[in-house]
């Protein structure tokens, strides 16, 4: 009976190991790791002129991967800056819209295992291109069929994949544009009981094209002397989009009337923005604590005060009777005497 249960446990771990490595490796064809670089780039270009950017899809899996290979506008409507390819034209403003201006060798690759496949996109802008900024993508879809390998052995990956990966060309057209940011909220409670100090900003843009603003927070007390400083993320943010912006200043323990100011700069000409607020820090449960703890011992000292004033007092009064009595019989004594 022992040898049949010794055999039986055998087998049963022989199952599970073959059920964990198959399923090892379907999660392992199913997650493909692809990259695209660059993932982001700029250029700059005149209207009538011709260009082009390269842009490498990698493969890091052990199977071969295909997919389609397509051109699109994104745009960023959040206050987060995540990107959001707009494959139809329509859906996007023609303010910013390039995807008609590229132009790629082949819609569809193979990309080998452990290998990569270059393309080059070319850009033709308009001679009547406005100037600003215009922001495409070029993303490669993994399709659900993968093809033969370079070897020449079939082999299958990736079944079920739709993820993109995209590389992001922010295209500027040269040319008079408008720069234009403004801080459309720069918020902090009025009270805080205890720092560090909460403060949300936003900062919408206006302009033609997308800004990157570097700015410091600063906190003061009444006297003008700084607390604290912090830095705002340095992001881009894009064209008829705000992006949020949350900082602390200041440590637990503060007390007293503090000010807040914002310095913003942005944009090629270097413009500056600038905000201020206050806000009053005061630990008061602690402060009532105190208070109280400072009433209660005067309280309990007066009273041991006074018990040990009227004791003494009591004491001497007694002490004075006793005293004259003894006098007065010292006199009594002397006369019979």
């Amino acid at each position: 009976m022992k040898n049949k249960r010794n055999i039986i446990f055998i087998i049963v771990i022989i199952f599970i190991t073959i059920i964990t490595l198959r399923l090892g490796q379907v999660m392992a064809q199913s997650v493909l790791p692809l990259t695209v670089a660059p993932a982001r780039q700029e250029i700059t270009i005149n209207p009538g002129e011709n260009s082009a950017v390269n842009i490498r899809f990698y493969n890091f899996s052990e199977f071969p991967v295909s997919g389609i290979v397509r051109i699109a506008d994104f745009i960023v409507d959040n206050s987060q800056g995540a990107p959001r390819i707009i494959e139809d034209i329509n859906q996007v403003s023609p303010r910013f819209s390039a995807q008609t201006w590229l132009s790629i060798p082949y819609d569809q690759i193979t990309i080998a295992a452990s290998d990569k496949v270059s393309l080059q996109a070319k850009i033709n802008v308009p001679v009547d291109a406005r100037p600003g900024g215009r922001y495409v993508a070029v993303y490669f879809e993994p399709t659900t069929a993968i093809p033969q390998s370079v070897g020449g052995k079939s082999q299958e990956a990736g079944t079920g994949v739709t993820s993109r990966i995209a590389s992001l060309i922010y295209i500027k057209v040269a040319g008079p544009t408008t720069e234009k940011a403004l801080v459309s909220r720069f918020f902090t409670p009025g009270f805080f009981e205890y720092g560090p100090v909460k403060v949300e900003t936003q900062i919408l843009n206006r302009s033609d094209y997308h800004v990157r603003p570097r700015g410091v927070i600063t906190m003061t007390n009444i006297f003008g002397t700084l607390v604290d400083q912090t830095n705002i993320r340095e992001e881009n943010i894009f064209p008829d989009v705000v992006r949020n912006y949350e900082n602390s200043l200041g440590k637990k323990w503060m007390l007293g009337k503090y000010k807040l100011n914002l310095t913003v700069s942005y944009g090629e000409k270097g413009q500056v923005l600038e905000m201020f607020t206050y806000v009053w820090v005061f630990p008061w449960r602690v402060a009532l604590a105190v208070i109280l703890t400072i009433i209660i011992m005067i309280f309990i000292a007066n009273k041991l005060y006074k018990n040990i004033v009227v004791k003494e007092t009591n004491l001497e009064e007694e002490l004075k009777k006793e005293h004259d009595e003894i006098e007065k019989l010292k006199q009594m004594l002397r006369k019979k005497d």
